[in-house]
């Protein structure tokens, strides 16, 4: 690389370098160091397991125990086993011959579904098991459930047929119009390979068909010792860890004779252009052209294998860069485009992916089929190269920085995915140093044979999804066009950027110190009004987060332009700035991120927030200070709008969830702001409408500044003197200038709403609101009274319709009511078969009566509230805990008494409290819709 052999020159002397860089040998097969704080080891029986000792979370504790047996293994009439499996592993055990393990998980602050949990993969099926703060005993049960997934799962005729039920709910839960099409595609590309056609769900009609004995002996035959991985990381002595794995899983032993594994078979050469379209009124108008080539089995992981994956993702970054700079030129008819490469044991791919504007797609095709063309035949600049390398190490150097902020759960994730598939879990700072050898003179001609060998195999398959759709003859006709065109020149290296925002006036002076006694932060006060929120802290190494807080929200937004903030709340960021675009800003940060902020509207005030590194705080603020004082509106958001918002109402068509919260809103409140527009009307508005509201919001509101983590209040003085500090003084006169319409819910009682949706004929959704009302700070024990009683209602009722009757997924049951803005309310969500829909909400209700009547054990509400206690106390040990008890706190000091009061208010909350806020707010009959699909008679 050019920039490492400058930096030899300067460092040893021209001579020298020249010679080391000739006399030293490209490592080619160096072995990857595995992570030393890893301990790894083999059980006499096979079971493998890895070990890491880590306190973040303090006290916490995550489990792993995998199968490297997924869906691939599954012969055509046990399609979905492997996941049926996955589910009855939570149904029926040998320790838990009823189910219900949440029962004894949840009061140790444990919650089903977030803390416990599975996947099933094509691969691998891995469960999970967090556990906040566990003793002895309590670790010694979690890993006795997972020693009953190894050999202790139980299939009663009927404990199956209840959890048919729930398989073939989130079957038809998570089916969707798109992801149809991707499957579609999937099989299409695949034509035939075993990862393409086995998808892990399986098909309606081999779950309705498995029985007891077809999963006992697909359980019996892969749950064997030597296809397991455990994995543990936590807060507590390694020996100790391993002396709970050796006693928990040493006395497994398999069931009959080894299996053999499905053959490997690679996609046959020689395979022709072909094309093929779906067509669905919600499906976005996308393209993609593909060539399949031969998978990567599992093989060593070392430097040779990361070399090959590297050149591959440089490449692929080089093109997306051009791709990206092609759409922003709002040209071609092209809104975005990428390109991937991926491969799994038996087939690998290479896409271009292509999201025209309107009904351009053929020249988006041919646009996107133009830079692929050019790349192959000239390949990439030295500079795009050892930009794209640099991206990637800065990357890993923010691991190398993170490295002591690590959370538990998400290590344990990280070691046993890679140990399921043979790669090595290497150290923050052995991956950098594995990557240097990779990348190692790397060169431009290099990285075109890496493309050159990804973009090969099979000619170009091509697909496409929208509303109406191109033919397969005019899909075949287009690629074969742009094939036949002349090249474009060779690409040229943009001229560098320069950071146009490094000076916004004088530096700014600190005129107040103040410090903030519970919970311990510091309050500045600048000359020109700007107020810092300061606290450093060692909770996450090398991390900062920053926020703003400014304005007043929903009370300076007309409700006529309601529907612009909305959707300006989400795209004023890629507005850009005066004197830079969206993608120029990308370009210039791209290896810190200080552009990928959120921009957040409340009923109060406006917010800003991102993380960033220690290093990264000056860019930071210096982004940030640039949009609040100069922010762009580009007009090139409105070649894209039209086709994004156009989309976004074709699926609100085809969700029966959309659908049925769209119809409750507009029936109860027909003139809240909040309802959806018209399509038309919402199709007119433009960058300017943004403008119009946001740039006075963005220029003038006075701004509360946060910045919490491992910063010294020094160096954030410095940086924010020269950032927010330096900004001309704004005005602190109150900005509340209108008295916005927030939702309100009438006390009649409101007849059922049934409405239909134009997707899936399986699917159907059901929502039950009980109205709260409009939350304020004083009235904080009764909504917490109401959370809990939220959860002890969603708990009761996934036990009643999902484990008891088998007749959904995931219901879930949910409180929302901020602060001075819409009336707060209870909801209910289900989504169900169509012919189930209306039992469910009856049940629903049911549920809801007895609570109402007082049916709440102590048992129930300590089941409830322990994981919400639990969660709470793992956030208090991170910076974003105290950035959020700190921001805004200076203009609305509720926000820092909330924070404090949490958790001694939560654990404040009696039976009696329950059992009241049940009795009161579950009273009235709740507001029922009902989303069925279109054409459907009961």
């Amino acid at each position: 690389m050019a920039g490492a052999l400058a930096f030899a020159v300067i460092a040893t002397g021209g001579a020298r370098a020249e010679e080391a860089v000739r006399a030293a040998p490209k490592v080619d097969h160096a072995s990857l160091t595995p992570d030393p704080s890893i301990t790894r080891g083999t059980l006499p029986n096979g079971v493998r397991y890895l070990i890491m000792r880590n306190a973040a979370p303090k006290g916490a504790v995550s489990l792993r125990f995998a199968i490297d047996v997924g869906s691939y293994e599954e012969a055509d009439p046990e399609r979905g086993l492997a996941h049926f499996i996955e589910h009855m592993a939570f149904r029926s055990t040998r320790g838990f011959p009823n189910g219900a393990t949440d029962k004894v998980f949840a009061p140790w602050g444990v919650a089903f579904g977030r803390d416990q949990n599975a996947a099933t993969t094509i691969f691998s099926t891995t469960y999970q098991l967090d556990m906040p703060a566990p003793d002895p005993a309590q670790l010694k049960t979690g890993f006795g459930w997972l020693r009953d997934v190894a050999d202790g799962v139980i299939f009663s005729d009927e404990a199956v047929n209840l959890e048919r039920g729930v398989v073939i709910a989130e079957m038809e839960s998570r089916s969707n119009p798109l992801l149809t099409a991707q499957e579609t595609a999937a099989k299409f590309q695949g034509a035939g390979q075993r990862s393409a056609e086995r998808s892990p769900i399986g098909t309606l009609e081999t779950v309705q068909a498995a029985r007891a004995a077809d999963l006992k002996r697909f359980y019996d035959t892969w749950y064997r010792p030597e296809h397991a991985v455990v994995t543990v990381v936590g807060d507590m002595p390694v020996e100790d860890m391993r002396a709970m794995i050796e006693s928990a899983f040493s006395s497994w032993t398999g069931r009959g004779p080894k299996p053999v594994r499905a053959k490997i078979v690679q996609p046959p050469p020689g395979r022709v252009q072909d094309a093929l379209s779906v067509a669905g009124e919600s499906l976005p108008t996308v393209l993609s052209a593909c060539r399949v080539r031969p998978g990567d089995p599992v093989a060593k992981d070392d430097v040779a294998r990361l070399r090959v994956r590297t050149r591959s993702q440089v490449w692929q970054a080089i093109l997306n860069q051009r791709l990206a700079q092609k759409a922003a030129a709002n040209e071609d008819h092209l809104l975005g485009a990428m390109a991937l490469s991926t491969e799994v044991r038996d087939m690998g791919i290479a896409c271009l992916i292509v999201m025209p504007t309107g009904d351009g797609w053929a020249e988006a095709l041919r646009a996107g089929e133009a830079e692929i063309n050019r790349f192959a035949k000239d390949g990439p600049t030295e500079l795009e190269v050892e930009k794209a390398v640099e991206i990637a190490r800065a990357r890993l150097r923010g691991g190398v920085v993170g490295v002591g902020s690590r959370k538990s759960s998400n290590l344990a994730d990280d070691i046993v995915a890679k140990a399921l598939v043979g790669d090595v879990a290497t150290s923050p700072a052995d991956a950098i140093y594995a990557y240097d050898l990779a990348v190692e003179d790397m060169t431009p001609d290099e990285v075109k044979a890496s493309f050159a060998a990804d973009w090969t195999g099979s000619e170009p398959l091509l697909f496409m999804t929208g509303a109406k759709p191109a033919s397969r003859e005019a899909l075949l006709a287009a690629w074969t066009r742009g094939a036949g065109e002349t090249p474009q020149a060779r690409y040229a290296d943009r001229a560098a950027l320069t950071w146009g925002y490094t000076s916004f006036g004088k530096p700014g002076k600190v005129i107040k110190r103040e410090p903030v006694a519970d919970p311990g932060f510091t309050r500045l006060r600048f000359a020109n009004g700007l107020v810092l929120d300061f606290k450093q802290t060692k909770l996450e190494p090398n991390k900062v987060e920053v926020r703003l807080n400014f304005g007043a929200g929903r009370r300076e937004v007309d409700d006529s332009q309601y529907a612009a903030a909305e959707l300006g709340s989400a795209v004023v960021i890629a507005g850009g700035l005066g004197k830079h675009s969206f993608e120029d800003i990308q370009t210039m940060f791209e290896t810190r991120a200080a552009w990928a902020f959120q921009l957040g509207m409340g009923p109060k005030g406006f917010s800003m927030r991102n993380t960033t590194f220690t290093s990264g705080v000056d860019d930071q603020l210096q982004v940030m200070a640039a949009y609040m004082s100069d922010p762009g509106f580009r007009p090139s958001l409105d070649a894209r709008l039209p086709t994004a918002i156009d989309m976004m109402y074709r699926t609100y068509l085809t969700q029966p969830e959309a659908a049925v919260n769209m119809a409750v809103a507009r029936k109860i409140a027909p003139d809240w702001p909040g309802n959806a527009p018209s399509r038309e009307e919402m199709a007119r508005i433009r960058s300017a409408d943004f403008e119009r509201v946001f740039k006075p919001i963005l220029t003038t509101a006075p701004v509360e500044l946060t910045i919490v983590g491992d910063i010294d209040e020094a160096t954030a003085i410095a940086a924010v003197s020269t950032t927010f500090g330096a900004l001309p003084a704004r005005s602190t006169a109150p900005r509340d200038r209108v008295q916005p319409q927030f939702m309100r819910y009438p006390d009649a009682p409101v007849p059922p709403i049934h409405v239909t949706h134009e997707g899936q004929r399986d699917k159907a959704a059901a929502q039950l609101l009980w109205p709260l009302y409009v939350s304020t700070p004083e009235r904080r024990p009764e909504e917490y009274s109401l959370k809990l009683l939220a959860a002890v209602f969603d708990t009761a009722l996934r036990r009643r319709i999902r484990e008891e009757l088998g007749k959904t997924y995931a219901p879930q049951v949910f409180t929302l009511g901020p602060d001075f803005g819409d009336q707060g309310v209870l909801q209910v969500n289900i989504d169900a078969a169509p012919k189930d829909i209306d039992a469910l909400v009856e049940e629903a209700g049911k549920v809801a009566a007895q609570l109402r009547a007082g049916e709440i054990t102590p048992q129930m509400l300590e089941d409830a509230r322990q994981p919400i206690m639990a969660a709470a106390r793992a956030r208090r040990d991170t910076n974003a805990w105290w950035a959020g008890a700190m921001a805004g706190s200076n203009q609305d000091p509720a926000i820092l008494e909330e924070a404090l009061s949490y958790e001694p208010l939560m654990s404040a909350v009696s039976l009696q409290d329950v059992r009241a806020a049940a009795a009161k707010w579950l009273a009235r009959d709740p507001i029922v819709g009902v989303a069925y699909p279109a054409g459907w008679t009961k």
